[in-house]
């Protein structure tokens, strides 16, 4: 079940998502909070993007923000122009995390053109809602589920003088290539 949601039911959800960041040590910053009458909310958009102590910028992704940053209408239109600058201009980004909150008619993650390329984080249903905060939560505290091993030390037969992995190990040491990886005689070292 995706949500669908009107646009203070979608105004909520973001409201509740903030607030479990912050109940999770998040400090996050949210234009409901932090963006006062008299304030240029352009202003507010861009400083978000350029400030050097905001690392993540979360971008929630329905139907309507889709649509609204696809046709740059309106205030979707201008961060969508702010944020695809500053996409297409680092190469090695990791400060806009898309948020799938819905999917289309085909299946497809509601995804502006300017992001497609990104790996996203999906909160688009209430089973789906659990896992991708944990996924989001380990981003921002940089504690991935699968944690990359440490770099090993050179084999002994390349560091000692030896002649080869496979002539010091014996052939049976190397997989066969029709055999499944289960049946394959894995040695650890």
């Amino acid at each position: 079940m995706s949500y669908s949601w009107t646009s203070v039911e979608h105004e909520q959800f973001v409201m509740d998502l903030a607030t479990s960041l912050r109940n999770h040590g998040i400090d996050a910053i949210l234009d409901k909070w932090d963006l006062k009458p008299g304030q240029d909310k352009y202003v507010f958009m861009e400083s978000m993007v350029v400030d050097t102590e905001v690392l993540k910028v979360l971008v929630l992704c329905d139907r309507k923000y889709q649509e609204k940053a696809n046709n740059r209408a309106g205030g979707v239109g201008t961060e969508s122009q702010i944020i695809s600058q500053e996409l297409y201009g680092k190469v090695q980004q990791t400060k806009f995390i898309p948020i799938v909150c819905e999917y289309d008619d085909d299946g497809q993650p509601c995804l502006p053109v300017f992001m497609k390329g990104l790996i996203y984080i999906d909160v688009s249903s209430e089973e789906r809602y659990g896992e991708g905060l944990d996924q989001l939560l380990r981003l921002i505290y940089e504690q991935p589920f699968h944690q990359k091993p440490k770099l090993g030390g050179a084999p002994a037969f390349v560091s000692n003088g030896g002649t080869s992995y496979v002539r010091e190990l014996g052939p049976q040491s190397v997989p066969s290539k029709t055999a499944s990886p289960t049946d394959r005689d894995w040695r650890a070292f």
